[in-house]
C-alpha cells in the first residue's frame, strides 16, 4: 500500500483525530448526533488512506468532520484529490476470474436483473449447506454470507445457482434474513437460477452484513456433486452435504480453476453417524470448489 503522502487528506484527518483525542466510535458517536451515518471501518480507511469520501453525501460526512474535529471550514474537504475509478472492482485485482466465465448463462437475465458490477461486497466467509432427499436429488440449499461493502452505498446482491439438470418448476426462496428477495430469473432447461436479494439497508463502506437464505428445490434426478463458483478471493469457505437416508459409497472434494477444465480431486470426506461431509478451506482463490460423490 503506498504511504498518505504529507498534507494529504489522510494524514491531515489522522493528526486531527490523534490531536482531538476522540476514538472512532467517539467520533461515529458524534456524527450520528448531527444526522450523519458513517461506520467505523469508513472512517479507519479514509484515516489509512485506503480510500477517500467521494459520493456526495460522504463529503457531507467530511464537512462534519471538520465541525467535530474543531477544524477551519474546507481544511479537510480541500485535500480531498481527484476521484478514484469507482470501486474497486474496476481495477485489476491480484487474482480473480470475471464473472461472465464462470456464469455465462447469466448473460440471458442481465438486461433484466441489470446486475451490479462484480466485486462491491467482499465476502469474509461463505457457509453452504446442501440438503438431499431420499433419492439423492437436491431438496434445499441454505446459505449464510458475511459480507463487507468495499464501496459506499451497497443495496443488493446477487445469488447464482446453476442446478444440475432440467427443472420441473421454480425454486422458492425463503427463509431470508437480513434482505429481502427481488426479482428472480429461471431457465428450467438449464437450470439456471438468478436472483436478486435487496438488503435491509444501504451500506457504507466497510460496513459488514450477514444474509442468509434457503432454497427449495422440485423434485429432480440424482446429483453426484454441490459446488461453488468463486469470482474472487474468499476468506472462509465451509461446504457441507447432508445426504439424509441415502449415503454414498465415497465421497471426495475437488477444485476447478474454470468451467470446462480439468478436475483436481481433493481429500477424501467422511459422511459420519450424520450422514453430512463438511468441506472447510481457508484463503480460497477464485475457481470453483466443491464435493463430489459416487451412490
Amino acid at each position: 500500500m503506498t504511504r498518505p503522502s504529507a498534507g494529504s487528506f489522510a494524514v491531515t484527518l489522522d493528526t486531527a483525530i490523534e490531536e482531538s483525542g476522540l476514538s472512532l466510535d467517539r467520533l461515529q458517536h458524534h456524527l450520528a448526533a448531527r444526522g450523519v451515518r458513517l461506520s467505523r471501518s469508513a472512517l479507519s480507511y479514509w484515516r489509512r488512506g485506503r480510500s477517500q469520501p467521494e459520493r456526495e453525501t460522504s463529503i457531507a460526512a467530511v464537512a462534519q468532520l471538520e465541525s467535530v474535529l474543531s477544524l477551519e471550514p474546507g481544511t479537510l474537504t480541500s485535500r480531498l484529490g481527484p476521484k478514484a475509478p469507482r470501486g474497486r472492482w474496476l481495477g485489476e485485482p491480484a487474482c480473480r476470474i470475471e464473472r461472465r466465465r464462470l456464469w455465462p448463462q447469466l448473460r440471458a437475465f442481465s438486461a433484466e436483473l441489470k446486475p451490479p458490477p462484480d466485486g462491491q461486497l467482499s465476502f469474509w466467509s461463505i457457509h453452504d449447506r446442501m440438503l438431499l432427499d431420499e433419492h439423492g436429488g437436491e431438496r434445499a440449499l441454505q446459505v449464510r454470507m458475511v459480507a463487507e461493502a468495499a464501496v459506499d452505498g451497497v443495496d443488493r446482491m446477487m445469488a447464482y445457482y446453476q442446478a444440475d439438470s432440467f427443472l420441473t418448476a421454480d425454486p422458492v426462496y425463503r427463509c431470508v434474513r437480513s434482505a429481502r428477495v427481488g426479482r428472480v430469473c429461471v431457465d428450467r432447461e438449464t437450470g439456471m437460477v438468478a436472483a436478486e436479494l435487496r438488503l435491509e439497508r444501504a451500506l457504507a463502506l466497510g460496513e459488514v452484513t450477514i444474509v442468509e437464505y434457503e432454497i427449495r428445490f422440485p423434485p429432480g434426478s440424482p446429483t453426484g456433486h454441490y459446488h461453488r463458483r468463486f469470482t474472487r478471493p474468499v476468506a472462509e469457505y465451509v461446504c457441507q452435504v447432508s445426504f439424509g437416508s441415502r449415503v454414498p459409497r465415497r465421497v471426495r472434494s475437488f477444485e476447478q480453476r474454470g468451467l470446462g477444465g480439468p478436475e483436481h480431486p481433493g481429500s477424501p470426506l467422511s459422511a459420519g453417524a450424520t450422514h453430512t461431509t463438511t468441506l472447510a478451506l481457508r484463503d480460497v482463490r477464485p475457481g470453483i470448489y466443491g464435493t463430489g460423490w459416487q451412490w
